[in-house]
């Protein structure tokens, strides 16, 4: 893992790479609990998330299983990170921005996940590859540290929050 520090809100950046086998070897290190984070592949951003828990998300979504034999069909046990198949044999790019302890609330948190991937929709002229929803909390998607946490990340990839649409 290599951290970048351009600036005080510079995210943990780092690889991951998926091996044709879809398995990944890799403790993600210590990522701040509260953080909002953007996966892309060959430039181009694939996925956006929001999480309260750190290296243990990362843990998760790419070291568990895909798929577990139940009453003999295939399932999937953690659909959320099932796209990575999808990715197999390649290396993908993390930027894990840490939050504040005021986006412990989940509604807001939330928000600026919905909010961030709506401007890179906005800016990119698409929505990033892998995501399958989002869901907008209107009441929260003009709060001030929304809004200020959105310019901080947005400037990080050379962005400007394109404000009321």
């Amino acid at each position: 893992m290599t951290t970048q520090t351009r600036n005080r809100f510079a995210p943990t950046s780092f690889a991951v790479a998926i091996k044709p086998d879809g398995t990944v070897n890799s403790d993600f290190g210590v990522l701040p609990q509260l953080g909002i984070y953007v996966i892309s592949y060959g430039g181009e951003i694939i996925r956006v998330g929001e999480c309260s828990s750190g290296s243990t998300r990362f843990r998760t979504g790419f070291c568990g299983r895909l798929r577990a034999m139940r009453r003999g069909r295939q399932r999937k046990n953690y659909a959320a990170y099932s796209w990575r198949d999808e990715y197999r044999g390649r290396c993908l790019n993390v930027d894990y921005f840490k939050l504040s302890k005021t986006f412990a609330d989940n509604a807001l948190r939330r928000a600026l996940e919905a909010e961030l991937t709506f401007q890179l929709r906005l800016a990119f002229r698409r929505w990033p590859r892998v995501m399958s929803e989002i869901h907008f909390l209107e009441r929260y998607r003009r709060n001030p540290l929304v809004v200020r946490k959105l310019r901080e990340i947005l400037a990080h990839y050379g962005l400007r929050y394109a404000g009321e649409i």
